[in-house]
């Protein structure tokens, strides 16, 4: 029969020992998924930045597109705005004029023509 001695502190030191290497088990694996997690975050960092980047030469090409649309319409507003003036000149205020000697015209035909009456 084989009979072991062992003091208390040979005990305790084993324990401590077994512990040591199960704790240290259990921290490489902790540290192996911690190194997965940084993979990880880092691809996907990397893919937003390409896409950011993507995002912001987009944004600014709309940008310029917007830009130079409202620079055409403003020119538009411009144009349509010079022809309604000419409009204005060249029909309208000839129309008016014409009418208001048509009226004055037939109010005196009217005078003339109720004084012939009486």
């Amino acid at each position: 029969m084989i009979t072991l001695n062992f003091s208390l502190w040979e005990l305790a030191l084993l324990l401590v020992g077994v512990a040591f290497v199960v704790g240290t088990v259990y921290l490489v694996k902790l540290l192996k998924s911690l190194a997965a997690t940084f993979d990880t975050t880092t691809k996907l960092m990397e893919d937003n930045r390409l896409a950011l980047r993507s995002i912001m030469e987009n944004a600014d090409g709309i940008t310029k597109s917007t830009a130079h649309i409202v620079d055409k319409s403003s020119m538009m507003v411009d144009e349509v705005e010079v022809a309604l003036n000419t409009i204005k000149r060249d029909v309208i205020d000839p129309v008016v004029k014409a009418t208001a000697v048509l009226k004055r015209g037939l109010e005196v035909f009217q005078k003339k023509n109720s004084k012939n009456k009486v």
